[in-house]
């Protein structure tokens, strides 16, 4: 049985091995010295962009932008791109209150081997509206000009009594449209916001830290509702999320 060929034992016809190991990194000869191997596709990092956090009950609202600047080696990307989530609209009376949409989500495969750098955009969340009005519209979240997703309406719940539209999202491979928030127009039951790719806000009705922390809108999804004549503090807690913009970066 033949034995197993050493990665240095691997020579050209000029007799310099053409695969090497040096510094624990696998290297090939080019011609006149050796280099690290490249893999195509191989994932070489992740990049996030939000006001988010991965912590429970972490509530930001704040939008942002910046630029997202190629690292050495990359010459393919996939984007999620997510809108800001609608604020919901609660009532003190009669439980009544209506959840804010959900931002969309633009998800895309982009070759950048020409593309030094992209501006990025991800929206804010729009804010909580008490007794009157409608809640704040979510911002929309940008990678460039390759795809947008839109934020989230807010909910309202004068005429026409609706829970928050969720965003819509354009210049994808994949389209998601955010999820529309609840609405109530009884006076037996609170309701979630409406959901993203990533998160969905619940309900609240007891007074809690932890219920108080369900009806945030987290990663762009709508805020949600509770009866808040009774749970005083946690309608400062039925803001949308802050959109996100999260780039996956291939070889």
């Amino acid at each position: 049985m033949a034995g197993i060929l050493k990665v240095d034992q691997i020579q050209n016809t000029a007799g310099v091995n053409i695969m090497d190991l040096q510094d624990d990194k696998l290297k090939i000869w080019n011609g006149s010295g050796y280099s690290e191997m490249s893999i195509p596709g191989a994932l070489i990092g992740i990049k996030v962009y939000t006001s988010q956090t991965g912590s429970w009950g972490v509530t930001s609202t704040a939008g942002g932008s910046g630029t997202w600047t190629k690292p050495a080696g990359c010459n393919h990307v996939l984007v999620y791109v997510t809108g800001g989530g609608g604020g919901a609209r609660t009532n003190d009376n009669n439980y009544r209150g209506a959840g804010g949409g959900g931002g969309a989500t633009a998800i895309k495969y982009i070759d950048v081997s020409n593309v030094n750098s992209v501006n990025y955009s991800y929206g804010g969340g729009g804010g909580y509206v008490r007794n009157g009005g409608r809640g704040g519209g979510g911002g929309t979240s940008t990678f460039g000009s390759y795809c947008t997703a839109g934020g989230g309406s807010g909910g309202y719940t004068d005429n026409p009594y609706e829970g928050g539209r969720g965003g819509d999202a354009s210049g994808g491979d994949i389209n998601l449209p955010g999820g529309p928030g609840e609405m109530s127009h009884g006076s037996n039951r609170e309701g979630s916001g409406g959901s993203t790719f990533w998160h969905k806000a619940g309900s609240n009705h007891h007074n809690s830290s932890d219920g108080a922390a369900n009806t945030h809108g987290m990663w762009g999804s709508g805020g949600a509702y509770g009866y808040y004549s009774q749970n005083g503090f946690a309608h400062n807690n039925s803001n949308g999320g802050a959109g996100c913009v999260i780039v996956w970066e291939y070889t």
